[in-house]
């Protein structure tokens, strides 16, 4: 079967809904903006129609890449020779609210009492999209990640941390489908190929920039996170009082804020490119500084001149320009400090 022969079973599976493409460009579909096509696209509407096109493909046994928000990857310039699945499309959002408590805030004298809340999303989701959204019914627990780039998807799968605090410590329940146990399903069968992973405190599997989903053939389709509410109008299925509202999203903008003050969105990036790490002593930021390595630059690819743990589009960089930077900053930093700097942006 050959590629057109492939995108056209999908397309034509019987329970299949939604777009297949051909040499699909990917670089405006990455927050790095650089990077060839998909050999073949596939944006399926919901998790019926996904189910169906990994049932096509895991026949054949093409190989298979899953993007989300395509910000914390560098395709590379010949494209992903895979079939690309986004999850764009998988979206939805429910609430299940808990028993209200007495609650203070000190910035917030409204605040009287919050109930913890079960909030449940599709992977698809962006998560500017979210904290939005959560903003309008008056929960709290998501501030610290407004501004942040990519899917809800991608934040588990990646357990994104910002401002000292992980995603994963908010998640409750993942649902997913996994790569090796699809078969023909359909709407009434489609909960015996959805499987759920339940996140309990204290599990190993999680960690910084870590989770049980690196590694491993599952595509993420829903999270459940563990947040909470301090408008009880929530109960009612209503937005919450505005004052409520734009107290949040004064939380929201507030490291929006410092995000554009640090320079996040100066130019194209794929966010931070090096882990931090403990046993060094200082934020990698604070070592490329140090060695003097900011404003290196390699093609149309640079080294931040305003944060040493930013790599930056200059307008014509190349996959092949990031990837030399990478390696030569981890190399000067491996000559002048002895650390090894592990990269957390993945190439593909």
């Amino acid at each position: 079967m050959n590629i057109r022969e492939l995108g056209e079973a999908i397309k034509n599976s019987e329970n299949f809904e939604g777009t297949v493409s051909f040499n699909e460009p990917l670089a405006d579909r990455t927050t790095m903006k650089v990077g060839g096509p998909a050999l073949i696209f596939v944006e399926p509407d919901d998790v019926l129609s996904l189910v169906s096109a990994l049932v096509v493909l895991t026949k054949v046994k093409a190989p298979v890449f899953v993007l989300g928000g395509g910000s914390n990857i560098v395709v590379k310039d010949e494209g992903i020779r895979k079939v690309v699945i986004s999850t764009a499309k998988l979206r939805g959002f429910s609430m299940v609210p808990g028993k209200p408590m007495p609650f203070e805030l000190e910035d917030f004298e409204q605040a009287k009492e919050c109930c913890p809340i079960t909030v449940t999303v599709g992977a698809g989701t962006s998560i500017n999209e979210l904290t939005e959204m959560v903003s309008k019914y008056g929960i709290i627990g998501l501030q610290k990640f407004a501004g942040l780039p990519g899917t809800v998807g991608g934040a588990c799968f990646m357990n994104a941390r910002c401002y000292g605090e992980d995603f994963g410590d908010l998640v409750m329940q993942v649902k997913y489908i996994d790569l090796d146990d699809v078969h023909y399903v359909n709407k009434f069968t489609l909960d015996s190929v959805v499987k759920t992973y339940t996140h309990y405190k204290g599990q190993d599997d999680w960690g910084y920039k870590k989770s049980p989903f690196q590694g491993k053939r599952w595509i993420i389709i829903e999270a459940s996170l563990a947040l909470s509410c301090i408008d009880m109008y929530i109960t009612e299925g209503c937005f919450a009082n505005p004052a409520v509202q734009d107290y949040i999203r004064s939380g929201n903008s507030s490291y929006i804020k410092d995000r554009e003050e640090k320079g996040h969105f100066k130019a194209p990036s794929a966010g931070s490119v090096f882990k931090n790490n403990r046993e060094f002593g200082k934020p990698s930021g604070k070592i490329i500084d140090e060695v003097g390595l900011k404003g290196t630059k390699m093609g149309g690819a640079q080294v931040a001149p305003w944060h040493g743990n930013f790599i930056i589009n200059n307008g014509n960089a190349t996959a092949e320009d990031i990837r030399k930077l990478v390696g030569f900053v981890q190399e000067k930093v491996k000559e002048n400090t002895g650390f090894s700097l592990e990269s957390e942006i993945i190439f593909v």
